[in-house]
């Protein structure tokens, strides 16, 4: 079949919504439209419609964020979400249809990058997106997690309400994101959904508590039924803030657990901080969030390289069509990028600079996999300049 495909109008919130909980095996209830009604700009949705019913049968959409790359530079990057077809309608290029267009949008707006989290892991590896962040929850049973007796104990955190916590989360959030590789912003729609703490979301737990910190925030909420305190966001501006809040979290009465948030760097300082590391137990690593470059010379331009780089790639991609042979000379500084003729020293398939770029895995790792070939010794000088001051961590699900 071939779907016709059209921008979505408001009318058409809740039967693309349904079509939505469908492929993820829920219902949408006449609360969660309302809920999800301030994010909703209808001319950033594209529908798959059955041509002759007209029903929808697949819906792909995007939010307007931001992305911090390494060396500090944010670019815009829609953040492709509500991506689902019909379960009856499988198997019949509904998705890569959306995803064309879709895609042809971002480039025809001028946009570098676009983001997403995927549902599953086999999916979007083919339309040249690349696994950029990691999501990694963890454990820590809060009696026996001691903290190194030389970690200072900077205090300055504090109980909000959620009026107040509401004025004082983004800031701290926005200079979060600037020190954090593959951060995402989020709107005031989105900061608004945040706080709503709406009971459904509480999965028997209670309602959340918010800390703050002049440089940090963070919430949580307990569940009585296990004794534990599970973390739901967490976000520091300062080393200090970081370690402070984890203080008070590791401190908490009447608490046996506490549960990390899910996304969670693989570079987290926490379980270094404890006299036993081992304290900090991981309980679930998955891929997070993806990438899926758009401009090739104008992403690798735009952040900063650990050392000095001059190589030659050939990036191949077969769903846009918008790789093909880049010389890229960077550094601590800066960088260039600029197609060329000249022999490729390394080459490599689209989504895998996907994760490149944001200092996410190794060249000399993808080369090991077979997705990158090249001679060793420049992929060892890509390893030493691509790497980032600290993992990617995105924060924010969309």
């Amino acid at each position: 079949m071939t779907p016709l495909l059209r921008r979505a109008t408001a009318d058409d919130l809740r039967a693309l919504a349904e079509v939505d909980a469908r492929g993820f095996g829920n219902h949408q209830s006449d609360a969660d439209l309302e809920n999800f009604k301030p994010l909703f700009e209808p001319d950033r949705f594209l529908l798959a419609c059955d041509p002759d019913s007209g029903a929808i049968v697949g819906v792909t959409g995007s939010y307007p964020l931001e992305v911090t790359l390494p060396g500090g530079a944010v670019l815009p990057a829609p953040g492709v979400t509500w991506v689902s077809v019909d379960p009856t309608m499988r198997r019949r290029g509904i998705l890569r249809a959306m995803f064309t267009e879709q895609h042809a949008g971002f480039v025809e707006d001028g946009l570098v990058l676009s983001l997403l989290t995927a549902s599953e892991g086999a999916i979007y590896g083919r339309f040249g997106y690349g696994v950029t962040t990691l999501n990694r929850s963890f454990e820590i049973l809060r009696r026996r997690a001691v903290f190194r007796a030389d970690v200072p104990d900077p205090g300055g955190v504090r109980y909000l309400d959620a009026e107040a916590a509401r004025k004082h989360a983004p800031e701290v959030h926005r200079r979060w994101c600037a020190r954090t590789p593959g951060a995402v912003t989020r709107s005031d729609a989105m900061w608004d959904m945040w706080f709503r703490d709406d009971e459904r979301w509480r999965g028997g737990g209670s309602g959340l508590f918010y800390l703050a910190h002049r440089d940090g925030f963070a919430s949580y909420r307990v569940h009585h039924s296990d004794d534990s305190a599970a973390v739901q966001d967490m976000f520091a501006a300062t080393d200090d803030a970081y370690i402070a809040l984890w203080r008070v979290l590791l401190g908490l009465d009447l608490v046996e657990k506490v549960t990390g948030y899910k996304s969670v760097a693989m570079d987290d300082p926490l379980p270094l901080m404890l006299a036993d590391p081992r304290r900090v137990q991981t309980t679930h690593l998955d891929d997070g969030m993806w990438s899926r470059v758009l401009d090739v010379p104008a992403a690798l331009a735009a952040r900063t390289y650990a050392a000095e780089i001059d190589v030659v790639l050939d990036v191949h991609d077969g769903f846009l069509g918008r790789g093909g042979r880049f010389r890229l000379r960077g550094g601590p500084e800066g960088a260039t990028c600029d197609p060329t003729d000249a022999t490729a020293d390394v080459e490599f398939a689209i989504g895998v600079l996907g994760s490149l770029l944001f200092g996410a895995g190794r060249a000399t790792t993808f080369a090991r996999a077979g997705l990158a070939h090249g001679l060793p010794e420049v992929l060892r000088r890509m390893d030493a300049a691509f790497t980032a001051d600290r993992d990617p961590q995105h924060g924010t699900g969309f």
